[in-house]
């Protein structure tokens, strides 16, 4: 890997970990790749890549199984062989090695510069989340609970069994997956969505009406303990166990014999045939966030829902496809080895921020505001509970700036907080900068503002800056800064009025916000932040192939795949529709949880057959 592709891939890993904690799984990606910005494009090269809306009735070759390859440079004889070095990958390759079977793990990222991606992981009721927060602990939580509450989120659309599997062994196997960690690395992480010792969260919200959310999440975001490290941890149990690992290697084909999984055939980094004979494969490569043929075919609502070529962006705002992306990864090489074996696959495909327009960045950490299109209006439930299904009514509207107004209370307002993806908390500090940042607005407005001397460019990508605010002593000024004219203006002061009304009666009889998040617009100065939200974005595609509860692929008939097993990223029915985080993190959690289940799955099999 060259040394600009390890550069963007570090810029990749601090969107998807530091920028959590800011702007949340819709602007940090947080949790998967984005791709590469600042790179030159062949004009006909961007061109092919943005034509979103002309393929959408295209064919998809990808689904056209290659030729089988007869010819080898080596070949290698395993139990088990697991394709994939991410979280649910390493987990299984470990599992498998601790449980006596000869396994391999093959990982088509070069070995020194390997690096995983995501920071958070979900830990409720784990023994490393008690002592991350040892003196202020969190709360432990029914998993029972914790269960019907996904399945309400996800409309009972998820596979119940396997995500009764998740719910029941999370803790213990975060537990596991975390056992390597010093001392030193513990000095080192954090956890979110629970207050610090000291301070007192008054206005943490357990839930919004039906839909609850739970504090539990265990973050790794320092480079002296980050989960490159973490991983490394569990590779090198599983080698000590016995697991050997080819780095440099991409999982190309399965091979079967009477139907059943009898080999994994991979290329090598100089393009060289490799053939892994094995009883048992597992498929783990980390979704197709990076395949455009893909995206397009599987999840076609997306493309057909862009109203321009140039919607399709990444988390930085750049085209996505602006670079040849098939030399990233998550190009879908699980999904598709397991589908031309005869897997069968969902019929909806969720993605983290895939089917909705989050607002801006800036404005992404303000749900507790007022949020008015250029009409002067409110078009939507500002705080809806769940913040990956909060935007979806953007999709079907105009491309145009969203404007977030609140008043000079807002501080107060935003300490109104659930543990989830897209809000910041309302730590001390988060309130000051906050604070600092509409003093700023105000003095810029009143003339009075002089900029400090010797500030510079940090370099910090603008997703993670704090925004410029608008201040202005009235709503009529306010509107006149947002470029609101005509009948919007007075749109935008009778839609305050009204809405101040619901906050005093506790009912949005426009769109239904609950009575514990309506927080009125009366106070002067008024603020506002403006901006253009994007579509398109898919940090991560989190499914894909049909499994049972013991990941073992089906086949169109919904029967199991013999010795063909499938986790993380690559396996379907875990979120529904859409990811999904009543719990910061539960992507990461799921697949180190569920990986090392896979393992068990496998182990079970071979033991039977």
């Amino acid at each position: 890997m060259s040394r600009i592709e390890k550069k963007n891939i570090d810029r990749r890993q601090f969107l998807r970990g530091a920028g959590i904690g800011l702007v949340g799984a819709a602007g940090a990606g947080a949790l998967a790749a984005c791709s590469p910005s600042g790179q030159a494009s062949n004009a006909t090269e961007e061109a092919d890549a943005t034509a979103v809306g002309s393929e959408n009735g295209a064919s998809s070759s990808w689904r056209t199984p290659p030729e089988p390859v007869e010819e080898f440079v080596e070949e290698h004889d395993y139990d088990v062989v697991v394709v994939g070095h991410g979280y649910a990958g390493v987990c299984a390759c470990r599992e498998l090695a601790e449980s006596g079977v000869r396994v391999a793990l093959l990982e088509r990222q070069p070995e020194d510069t390997y690096m995983a991606m995501g920071s958070e992981s979900m830990a409720i009721n784990s023994k490393v989340l008690d002592r991350a927060t040892e003196g202020n602990p969190i709360p432990h939580v029914d998993m029972n609970e914790y269960f019907e509450n996904w399945m309400a989120i996800t409309g009972n659309q998820v596979n119940p069994a396997l995500l009764m599997r998740f719910v029941k062994n999370e803790a213990d196997n975060i537990d596991w997956y975390y056992d390597g960690l010093t001392d030193e690395d513990f000095a080192h992480v954090t956890h979110t969505g629970w207050p610090d010792a000291g301070d007192e969260w008054e206005h943490l919200l357990p839930n919004i009406g039906p839909i609850r959310f739970y504090p539990g999440t265990f973050s790794c975001f320092a480079e002296e303990c980050n989960q490159t490290k973490v991983q490394g941890y569990n590779r090198e149990k599983a080698k000590a166990a016995g697991a050997d690992f080819y780095f440099g290697m991409r999982g190309e084909q399965l091979v079967l014999e009477s139907g059943a999984v009898a080999g994994v055939v991979a290329s090598d980094s100089d393009g060289a045939h490799h053939k892994f004979s094995c009883r048992a494969a597992v498929m783990a490569t980390g979704g197709f966030a990076y395949n455009k043929e893909m995206l397009v075919d599987l999840m076609p609502d997306i493309a057909n829902n862009m109203v321009s070529t140039e919607e399709w962006k990444d988390a930085y705002g750049n085209p996505r496809f602006q670079s040849d992306s098939s030399q990233w990864p998550y190009q879908g090489d699980g999904v598709k080895m397991a589908l031309w074996s005869g897997a069968h696959l969902e019929t909806v495909v969720p993605g983290m921020n895939a089917r909705h327009i989050q607002a801006p960045a800036s404005m992404s950490n303000l749900p507790q505001a007022v949020w008015v299109r250029g009409d002067g209006k409110r078009f939507m439930n500002e705080f809806y509970p769940v913040v990956e299904q909060r935007g979806v009514v953007n999709v079907y509207m105009p491309r145009e700036p969203i404007n977030c107004v609140f008043d000079d209370d807002f501080t107060t307002y935003r300490e109104y907080y659930v543990p989830q993806h897209g809000g910041q908390e309302p730590t001390p500090a988060a309130l000051q900068s906050l604070r600092e940042s509409m003093d700023k607005a105000y003095a810029k407005f009143k003339g009075t503002w002089v900029e400090p001397e010797g500030e510079e460019d940090d370099g910090m990508p603008s997703i993670f800056k704090a925004p410029d605010y608008l201040a202005d002593d009235t709503l009529e000024g306010l509107a006149g800064q947002l470029g609101l004219t005509g009948d919007a203006v007075t749109n935008f002061i009778e839609q305050i009025e009204r809405y101040n009304g619901y906050c005093e009666t506790g009912v949005d009889e426009e769109f239904g916000r609950n009575k514990a998040v309506l927080f009125p617009v009366k106070k002067a100065p008024f603020y506002a932040v403006a901006g253009n939200p994007g579509l398109g974005e898919v940090m991560a595609t989190c499914g894909g192939v049909i499994t049972d509860a013991d990941q073992n692929a089906l086949n169109d008939d919904y029967e199991p795949i013999p010795g063909l097993y499938v986790s993380g990223n690559d396996c379907g029915r875990r979120f529904g529709a859409e990811y999904c985080s009543p719990t910061p993190g539960v992507s990461l959690s799921m697949a180190i949880t569920l990986g090392r289940e896979c393992g068990k799955s496998v182990k079970k099999y071979l033991d039977a057959n």
